[in-house]
C-alpha cells in the first residue's frame, strides 16, 4: 500500500499551528518535518513556546 501524500494551501505564510493536547503541544512553523516542536503543559512550557 503506497502512502498519499496531500498537500495544503498556505493562507498565511506568518502563521503557526497549535495543536493543544493534555500532554504536550505541537507547534509547526513552516511545512517540513524539522518545523515542528514539541512543548509540555507547564508555564514554563508555554514562555519557551512563546
Amino acid at each position: 500500500m503506497s502512502k498519499k501524500q496531500v498537500s495544503l494551501e498556505v493562507v498565511n505564510p506568518h502563521a503557526a499551528g497549535i495543536d493543544i493536547g493534555s500532554r504536550s503541544h505541537w507547534v509547526a512553523v513552516g511545512k517540513d518535518a524539522q518545523d515542528v516542536k514539541e512543548f509540555g503543559v507547564y508555564s514554563e512550557d508555554h514562555f519557551e513556546l512563546s
